[in-house]
């Protein structure tokens, strides 16, 4: 097993499309580090179990894994987000999340610049989170023309050209 490092309280954001890797860097870092995640998807498949509208959830989500951020770094805990991302809103709150606390904001982007990956990974992916169902191929092309581009400071990881270890290694230093 690795040996945790500190970290400075720090807030990590991962961002990218679905299967683009992500989560398991997220996991891989939360390992690495002993950090906390809030990730979006978990947060809405409960709501969904729940109850509460899928037309509801969307930002709602965004907003509880905030509110879950805020708390741990009140406390000076650092913390990683896992959540796509895709547009300035969410983006801008991570921003001022880590201003309000005082604390370093590390972006991570993650992409997989092999199409042809993306797609095996997509029709492959089986993630067993309760109540949420699976993206398709053609929801994920939506998703990528929503997508806008990052302009803050931030590693961008192409998931598709480096080993998992090698992954974990570049973002392990740019956090640090």
């Amino acid at each position: 097993m690795a040996e945790i490092a500190t970290l400075p309280p720090t807030l990590i954001v991962l961002s990218g499309l679905p299967a683009s890797g992500k989560s398991v860097l997220a996991e891989s870092l939360s390992r690495a580090l002993s950090l906390t995640i809030v990730s979006i998807d978990p947060i809405e498949a409960a709501m969904w179990r729940a109850g509460l509208a899928k037309t509801q959830t969307g930002i709602a989500a965004y907003e509880v894994a905030q509110a879950l951020a805020d708390e741990h770094l009140r406390l000076r805990h650092s913390v990683i987000a896992d959540a796509v991302n895709p547009v300035e809103a969410p983006r801008a709150v991570w921003r001022n999340l880590a201003a309000k606390h005082r604390v370093s904001l590390k972006i991570i982007e993650c992409v997989c610049g092999d199409e042809a990956m993306l797609r095996q990974r997509i029709e492959a992916r089986t993630r067993n989170i309760a109540g949420m169902p699976e993206i398709t191929w053609a929801r994920l092309l939506q998703r990528r023309d929503e997508y806008e581009p990052w302009t803050d400071p931030r590693l961008v990881l192409d998931t598709s050209r480096t080993s998992p270890a090698q992954l974990l290694a570049q973002a392990l230093n740019y956090v640090r």
